[in-house]
């Protein structure tokens, strides 16, 4: 089956950009040839939505949106994440994954294994699922699996369930296991994610489709880095680490590819750039201010500055230390490229190195980028 993977960076929040997000990459997926089109967990409202679920009209406005998003598929079925109401007992909600498809009922999965450890806090608002089934989608029996619902024992902090979802949909006939995920980053995650999964796919003989989501949420940091395996546990596809990206994947593929995973400086590198861009964008902020006291330290954060932000950093301070006199820079950041079109970080410490012998301070400023 041809597997399309939108890994898209959602805002938690923003519903209606969220919404639109994931119409834009169904449609283009769709239209390259996907025979279902797969997004992250939760991608209707960003994740973590934390408390923002306990607001009025937050879940009531995510599933009218959920039934826009139904109303716009056309013949090519979408599976998306988004909170839904428990009508049971117990917490108020669930962390709700649902299959649309043209002129057929919402068909809705719940996710088992609620992480309520480290940055994760899901018990405080959703109700675990009961069961799980397969659906059928263009005669193939698809499990659908949330994030935590795939990972096993090994790879968790300590044993922390007592059910295993992707055993009881394969129980149940399920011929390909789709993930959607919001897995946020640290370093090892990537290959630490692809293990597992092989691991998986070679337990249960199925192809296993793993979507995350990608960008800054807060203090939280998700890479992307999506990926698919065949039924014996090797790598078809990779999608590209801190930045969105839509692919096809055909789960049947036996052409296996190298998993990559950059060196580590490069890898904080991206996800700081990609942290604090989001953050800024996401609160709409229109300009920064980078204090800089003339160490490395300084060097380091104002390439990652320019890099993320590039003209919106309007102004650089030098704070007065023994080593470095007052003074306030005013350099030209409207020259610098957008993050988006960035070609590298040294191209960007390049031009602020340039910038900076442009001032009158260009002693103080060539001794902060210079270390």
């Amino acid at each position: 089956m041809k597997i399309g993977f939108a890994q898209i960076n959602p805002t938690v929040g923003d519903l209606r950009g969220n919404c639109e997000l994931i119409i834009g990459a169904h449609e283009r997926l769709a239209a390259a040839g996907a025979e279902l089109v797969l997004t992250p967990e939760l991608a209707l409202t960003g994740y973590p939505p934390q408390d923002l679920v306990f607001k009025s009209r937050f879940v009531p406005e995510n599933l009218a949106l959920l039934e826009k998003l139904h109303s716009r598929i056309g013949e090519i079925a979408l599976v998306v994440g988004f909170v839904d109401r428990n009508e049971g007992r117990g917490k108020p909600f669930h962390n709700a994954a649902a299959l649309l498809e043209r002129g057929k009922p919402i068909r809705k999965t719940y996710k088992s294994l609620l992480p309520t450890y480290d940055v994760f806090d899901e018990d405080r608002y959703f109700e675990p699922a009961t069961r799980v089934e397969p659906f059928e989608v263009q005669g193939k029996k698809i499990g659908v699996t949330i994030c935590e619902d795939i990972w096993t024992d090994e790879y968790l902090p300590r044993p922390l369930y007592d059910v295993e979802p992707a055993r009881s949909l394969v129980e149940q006939g399920a011929e390909i296991i789709l993930n959607l995920s919001a897995s946020p980053f640290r370093l090892g995650a990537p290959a630490c994610r692809l293990e597992m999964i092989a691991a998986q796919a070679r337990t249960y003989h199925r192809p296993i489709c793993y979507c995350n989501a990608v960008g800054g949420n807060d203090q939280l940091i998700f890479d992307g880095n999506s990926i698919a395996v065949n039924a014996s546990g090797d790598c078809i596809a990779q999608l590209p680490g801190f930045r969105e990206d839509e692919k096809i994947v055909d789960t049947d593929s036996v052409h296996v590819i190298e998993f990559r995973e950059a060196k580590t400086p490069e890898q904080l590198f991206a996800a700081l750039s990609l942290g604090l861009g989001d953050y800024c964008r996401k609160c709409n902020f229109r300009s920064a201010v980078l204090g800089l006291s003339g160490g490395v330290d300084s060097a380091v954060t104002a390439v990652i500055a320019v890099n993320a932000l590039g003209a919106r950093t309007r102004r650089v301070v030098a704070l007065m230390t023994p080593a470095v006199s007052p003074a306030v820079l005013e350099l030209n950041f409207s020259k610098f490229p957008s993050p988006r079109h960035s070609r590298s970080s040294k191209d960007s410490l390049k031009r602020f190195s340039k910038a900076c012998q442009k001032t009158r301070q260009k002693k103080t400023c060539s001794r902060v980028c210079a270390r």
